[in-house]
């Protein structure tokens, strides 16, 4: 180590021995070895590793863009998937660059790949992260300039859905895997590149099926499908109750409704209560307040015939400290009393429920993220809550460390004429791959 190394001023001296003193405090052996090493040791050449792979990385820019753009082309909208057409592009470039991979598949082209970097031996002096984007989309909708399936780049951006979420990120993180891959040699750990399916249907076929029935575990993960322009760091996400409620009723002629049970009217009655719900908890330091939407709702035939059932869906976000069971006895308890009122019946099914999350602002990915979002990009990302549901949930279920981080404008996921700007795909990759070599070498 160099006598001139800011840990020996007195200045940098404090300052070391304050930080390492907070990461002692960590919650187990290991997480003290990696904070000494990389306070003590990895410091020096910083700066050096920094220059390196800004250079490396804005000569990768076409590659960024073009791999970005084979992504979008493949028409992975979900429903039905068909994720295989994408995880087809993912595997050819895995096997031109000799990274090991496996392929998953819960369902027939339901596709996921995962590639392996470095050392796959897990111990404490070897840690592995994982990144993970999905490559299901959502479908097209209207709207679009161009047809959304063939991507086009224009001033500085690619267009194209997918462009945002998540497929530029998934050629950010190829870029840094082809990295690393040259790198290899100097890897203590583990890097895990993941492109998984069914992300936007609530991730059966994808991150869950992997956790669940494949045996995929990483100590870290990343997952960059949270935009704003990688100013915020998400350690905390709302839970997510999806609910179908039907409700019941009699067919008869519109002429004499008296004879029938109208199901659509009873629906109503039933939304205009639920509509009024409040939530337990309304106020959380890094979340907005808690949300409903009525997202569809189907019933009836035609003008002339009472309806005999009605069908709506219901999407409720709730905070950290609300429970899911609370608020489903609460909407059954609101059912009851209008079938007690009116000549109704309803059933409730829900659909999803994914639970809010949450990690320690001062864990050691936020600490490093932050480092070197300010190396590259001149500004320190904030810890936020997310509203919208990341695979972050289902991995921070089964002990993995997570958070959400990543470029791409918060308004474009879902919208039309979605896109992405180059030079955030570039940042980005530069910033995982500083993050990558500190945490795995």
């Amino acid at each position: 180590m160099r006598q001139d190394s800011p840990i020996f001023t007195k200045k940098g001296s404090d300052f070391y021995l304050i930080v390492l003193c907070r990461r002692i405090l960590a919650r187990n052996y290991f997480e003290w070895v990696f904070a000494f090493q990389k306070t003590f040791l990895m410091n020096p050449v910083m700066n050096d590793m920094v220059k390196d792979i800004e250079k490396y990385m804005q000569k990768e820019a076409n590659e960024i863009v073009n791999f970005a753009c084979k992504l979008i082309n493949t028409k992975t909208e979900n429903p039905p998937g068909n994720e295989i057409l994408a995880v087809s592009v993912v595997e050819e470039y895995f096997k031109s660059l000799k990274i090991p991979y496996k392929i998953f598949e819960k369902e027939k082209k339901r596709t996921n790949i995962i590639g392996y970097i470095g050392k796959q031996k897990r111990s404490q002096n070897a840690p592995s992260l994982l990144a993970a984007c999905h490559l299901d989309v959502v479908p097209a909708g209207e709207g679009w300039l161009r047809d959304p399936f063939s991507a086009y780049v224009e001033n500085g951006r690619i267009f194209g859905r997918g462009s945002s979420d998540n497929k530029g990120q998934m050629a950010s993180l190829i870029a840094v895997a082809k990295y690393l891959k040259e790198n290899e040699s100097g890897l203590r750990g583990q890097f895990i590149l993941a492109g998984v399916a069914d992300e936007e249907r609530g991730s059966a076929l994808g991150m869950e099926y992997l956790l669940n029935e494949c045996g995929i575990h990483a100590d870290y993960a990343i997952i960059p499908d949270v935009a704003h322009n990688m100013q915020m760091i998400d350690v905390t996400e709302k839970g997510a109750l999806f609910l179908e409620i039907t409700s019941f009723g009699k067919q008869a002629h519109g002429s004499t409704p008296d004879r029938g049970v109208n199901a659509v009217w009873n629906m109503i009655t039933l939304l205009n209560r639920i509509r009024q719900y409040k939530f337990r908890h309304t106020s959380h330091p890094l979340h907005s307040p808690p949300t409903m939407n009525l997202g569809a709702i189907h019933g009836g035939t035609v003008a002339n015939i009472v309806p005999a059932s009605c069908k709506a869906q219901i999407d409720l976000r709730y905070l950290p400290g609300d429970s899911p069971i609370d608020i489903i006895n609460d909407i059954q308890c609101i059912m009851k009393e209008v079938e007690e009122q009116h000549s109704a019946r309803f059933e409730l099914k829900i659909t999803s429920d994914q639970p809010s999350t949450n990690v320690p602002i001062d864990n050691p990915l936020v600490e490093i993220i932050t480092k070197h979002t300010a190396a590259i990009l001149g500004r320190k990302p904030k810890p936020m809550g997310q509203s919208g549901s990341t695979v972050t949930k289902q991995l921070i279920q089964k002990g993995i460390i997570s958070v959400g981080f990543g470029p791409g404008d918060h308004d474009e996921a879902h919208a039309a004429n979605e896109s992405i700007s180059i030079q955030e795909l570039i940042d980005f990759a530069k910033i995982m791959a500083l993050i990558s070599m500190e945490m795995l070498t």
